[in-house]
């Protein structure tokens, strides 16, 4: 009997996907800015700070707002 694969084992497959896909910079960004993610009344301030950061590189200021969308996604499931 062949089993399912959990739902954990995607999830962690898909974070490992989107880790992939980030550039170093971005994720120096976001570990600046893992500890105060951590205050769950804070967070939504946090992603504005690290979207704003950004914004500013080269990488992702050329996106558009579909592939803008898809990166923001990608920084909530590191964090």
């Amino acid at each position: 009997m062949a089993r399912r694969p959990s739902s954990r084992t995607g999830s962690i497959s898909a974070a490992a996907n989107t880790a992939q896909k980030l550039s170093e910079e971005e994720i120096n960004i976001l570990k600046s800015r893992l500890e105060a993610c951590k205050d769950k009344r804070g967070r939504p301030g946090v992603y504005r700070e690290v979207y704003k950061e950004a914004k500013k590189l080269d990488v992702v200021g050329e996106m558009d707002r579909g592939e803008w969308d898809t990166r923001k996604e990608a920084y909530k499931t590191w964090f």
